[in-house]
């Protein structure tokens, strides 16, 4: 059974990030690199919201209130928007969801954390100016990869006929 859009896009949004989250802590496991700080990601988009996008060092930037659930708020909003955008990528090119087409989609997104998250938080372009940017590149390529083959997985399961 096929299901409306808007709840599709809902339940592939959440696959893919459900997907992204076991990756990311497969790769903590594996690497014992320090899991995603969900607050410090949210204090960056609370500052945004405030029309500060740019942080010279988001580490050092004071805390604001709810940046926790801002930074969970944001991470399943943003994936929520992606699995539209796939899914409607999807449509206007007729083709089905498949894990290549997601792994792919996946591998995109990755622009926005390492082109304009990380610089504007003061991390600089693929978290360059950080101490461990080799961890962060590798946790931000499992993350997203997982996320797109998550996003697929979604998609196909929701889009059964």
């Amino acid at each position: 059974m096929r299901l409306p859009l808007l709840l599709r896009t809902l339940v592939t949004g959440l696959a893919g990030a459900t997907a992204a989250d076991i990756g990311r802590t497969v790769y903590q496991a594996v690497t014992g690199f320090p899991p995603v700080n969900w607050s410090i990601t949210g204090r960056w988009f609370l500052m945004v919201l405030q029309g500060q996008p740019h942080v010279p060092d988001i580490g050092t930037a004071p805390s604001l209130p709810h940046e926790l659930i801002a930074g969970h708020a944001a991470y399943y909003t943003i994936s929520v928007v992606f699995a539209g955008v796939y899914l409607l990528l999807l449509k206007r090119m007729k083709r089905q969801p498949s894990l290549w087409n997601g792994l792919a989609f996946g591998a995109v997104t990755m622009a926005f954390p390492f082109l304009v998250q990380m610089p504007l938080m003061g991390m600089g372009v693929l978290a360059i100016a950080t101490a461990t940017p080799w961890l962060i590149i590798g946790r931000t390529l499992v993350h997203h990869t997982s996320f797109g083959l998550g996003l697929a997985i979604g998609a196909m399961l929701t889009t059964r006929r």
